[in-house]
């Protein structure tokens, strides 16, 4: 979309839109777009600063890895201020321990060569049409992506270096047959055992809490207690497929663009060519004597290409008996260009030409002519790339018109929409988690609760939601979070009340078994619920994970004897365990394959973890978020 408008910038509609956003933003942007343009250093490792720049670049890009993967369950996420910080915390541990990688590839000398750069980039499916490289579509696919060739070659470079490292790291791990093995028998094991439930919700209706105890629990989890601050809002949404549901192009539209545009669907005339090229060195003369030397040896029946294989210097040309492949215009010197212009057919060869580079013998090996494409084969593309265009056309005239007269009126978004032709909506007090779908942004929210913003009681600026969606806010009302008072929360608060007690009582209960049982009864004696499981194995789901777990984490019972233990679920109940049996499970040779490659990821993990640790322990790492 962003490529589209650069593209649809060039009109005379266009430009004209562009400098009423241009001076919009030169009379009140200018402040606001010097201070976006501040790289607050985040990190410093080992004096290598890391950026606001940098970090906020990572931090959309894995919000929408993660929003392309798990769907608006993101958003909500993302609603949660601790998340949030926690979720930005983590990619910035991301970016220091990238940097450390990155530093440590160069101290071990790791380096990537050009060749193996260029390789891996032609490999790229992204880069490949019917499965081979496409040389425009990836000049195109970098411009889109803000690259230039330079800078996405280095960043490649640094991405194979930091993977020859942690291979090179994590590859260095062996596992022995008796580390094997013992993993194995571990993974294997299959324990019995009886359990005991003390239910939690079966002893609440016996819980009267005191007023006091109630009075306790409130004061000391006031926080809880709270209202959620709320805002009346009132917005525009200015969306792409709301404003352009309507759009057509004509055919003659269609035709007009593809006269105009000709050039475009040319395939210009392609030469293959082969070349044998002498230096020229120290001695411009001596160069062309040799290449006439070698001129010669053609003149009397010499293979072009076993010539080129012994005299050219062009190395990587010569290997393959001097071929160029396909060469477009411009590509060689200009003296180079008007010499091929002069071979007619295919197999013909140059007289002696000079460039900056040598003297060169040039061969015609294959030509294509000039193709034109007819217009019913790139009729869809056209329609679609002036469909685009109208659509580019509208979306930026619509968010000018609304931006700047939501600027030059401020305290109100009625002209902006009565001037954009966008509809005014309106909410009433909403907490966050209610606000509507399209406000229910992290962009959107941290503005519409930001405390500066709503003293202003202004519109905001227009805000990107995406490349076709775009919304400006204005807080109409807003309500503090307030302190509900116990006896608004009663309920709650008993409920809370009872739950803690219920489970304190349970654990209470579940410890008098287990110590009448090391006093020598029996689990049978005690007139329980007993639940008998039998070759439960260490990833079992039919039991709970909490009691599957405690399981796994005690000894081996002797012969005769049983080891207790007890432990307390999420929803309150207590288990009294009694493990009488460890056992075996058979395996085959399939299992103990995939336990194997267990192992040496596990094995793997913890060494590259390890390493990393010890690059952390021995760095210089500021934080400054």
């Amino acid at each position: 979309m962003l490529e589209r408008i650069r593209e649809g910038s060039q009109g005379i509609v266009a430009k004209s839109i562009l400098g009423l956003v241009i001076l919009t933003f030169a009379v009140s942007g200018i402040g606001s777009y010097i201070n976006s343009q501040a790289d607050t250093t985040l990190a410093v490792v080992n004096d290598v600063e890391i950026g606001q720049a940098a970090f906020e670049q990572s931090y959309q890009n894995e919000r929408a890895r993660m929003k392309s993967q798990f769907g608006d369950m993101v958003e909500q996420l993302m609603l949660d201020d601790n998340y949030v910080a926690n979720f930005r915390r983590s990619i910035l541990d991301r970016l220091v321990v990238e940097e450390l990688q990155r530093q440590e590839a160069d101290n071990l000398g790791v380096r990537v060569g050009d060749d193996q750069i260029r390789n891996a980039i032609r490999e790229m499916p992204e880069f490949q049409q019917a499965g081979q490289f496409n040389n425009d579509r990836y000049i195109a696919l970098l411009r889109q992506a803000g690259f230039q060739p330079n800078e996405f070659r280095e960043y490649i470079r640094e991405q194979m270096s930091r993977t020859q490292y942690v291979g090179a790291v994590s590859g260095s791990e062996f596992i022995l047959p008796s580390e094997e093995k013992a993993y194995q028998t571990l993974a294997d094991q299959i324990r019995s055992f009886d359990m005991v439930t003390i239910s939690a919700a079966g002893l609440k209706p016996s819980i009267k809490p005191e007023q006091a105890e109630l009075d306790s629990f409130y004061n000391a989890n006031k926080y809880r207690f709270q209202t959620q601050p709320k805002v009346a809002v009132e917005y525009l949404v200015i969306d792409v497929a709301e404003l352009t549901a309507d759009i057509d192009v004509s055919d003659q539209e269609i035709e007009t663009y593809y006269n105009e545009s000709i050039a475009m669907y040319t395939q210009e005339e392609q030469r293959r060519l082969s070349h044998i090229l002498i230096e020229t060195g120290d001695d411009a003369t001596a160069a062309k004597a040799k290449l006439v030397e070698v001129q010669t040896e053609l003149n009397a029946g010499k293979d072009f290409a076993e010539l080129a294989k012994q005299y050219s210097a062009d190395t990587f040309s010569a290997e393959n008996g001097g071929d160029l492949e396909w060469v477009g215009t411009g590509v060689m010197d200009a003296a180079f260009d008007e010499a091929v212009l002069t071979l007619n057919k295919v197999g013909d060869v140059t007289d002696i030409v000079e460039t900056d580079f040598g003297f060169h013998l040039i061969k015609l090996t294959d030509f294509k002519a000039a193709i034109v494409q007819p217009l019913a084969e790139v009729k869809a593309d056209i329609l679609a790339s002036l469909k685009q265009n109208k659509i580019t056309e509208i979306y930026l005239d619509v968010q000018t018109k609304a931006v700047e007269t939501s600027f030059e009126i401020a305290d109100s978004l009625v002209d902006a929409a009565e001037v954009s032709g966008v509809k005014l909506q309106t909410t009433g007090l909403l907490p966050r988690g209610q606000l509507p779908a399209v406000l229910n942004d992290q962009k959107v929210t941290s503005k519409l609760f930001d405390e500066d913003f709503i003293n202003e009681g202004l519109n905001s600026e227009l805000i990107e939601l995406s490349d076709e969606k775009s919304v400006i806010v204005r807080v109409n009302e807003y309500e503090a979070a307030k302190q509900q008072s116990l006896d608004d929360v009663i309920n709650e608060v008993t409920a809370a009340v009872v739950a803690q007690k219920a489970k304190d009582l349970a654990d209470t209960k579940a410890q008098d078994i287990l110590t009448k049982l090391n006093a020598g009864e029996a689990l049978s004696s005690l007139g329980l619920n007993v639940e008998r499981q039998d070759d439960i194995g260490r990833y079992e789901t039919s039991v709970d994970v909490t009691v599957r777990d405690a399981v796994f984490a005690l000894a081996k019972p002797s012969e005769g004897t049983k080891e207790l233990t007890s432990v307390t679920l999420n929803n309150g109940d207590a288990v009294v365990i009694s493990l009488d049996s460890v056992a075996l499970k058979s395996t085959d040779d399939a299992v103990e394959n995939t336990t194997k490659q267990q192992v040496e990821s596990l094995v793997s993990r913890i060494t590259s973890k390890a390493y990393i640790d010890a690059l952390k322990a021995n760095a210089d790492i500021q934080i400054n978020m």
